[in-house]
């Protein structure tokens, strides 16, 4: 039979600190990029660009730590 593709880890890391402090950053950034959105219509026509981008890539960045660069970090 084939092996599953996701399988369990050993060490179960749901209590550490270390995840606490993932999941804070990652609500702040989600956060941060919501209240970017509300801001950018109201600011000089020069900058709604540059905030407006700003906001997508926090609440990329919210999205792509937990699901992505974290376990990237954690199977080196």
């Amino acid at each position: 039979m084939s092996e599953p593709v996701l399988q369990r880890r050993d060490d179960d890391r749901s209590g550490s600190a270390e995840r606490a402090v993932t999941v804070f950053f990652t609500f702040l950034l989600f956060f941060v990029g919501i209240a970017l959105f509300a801001v950018s219509f109201d600011v000089v026509d020069a900058a709604k660009p540059w905030v407006f981008f700003g906001a997508i890539a926090s609440i990329s960045l919210a999205f792509a730590i937990p699901t992505t660069i974290i376990p990237a970090l954690e199977d080196r």
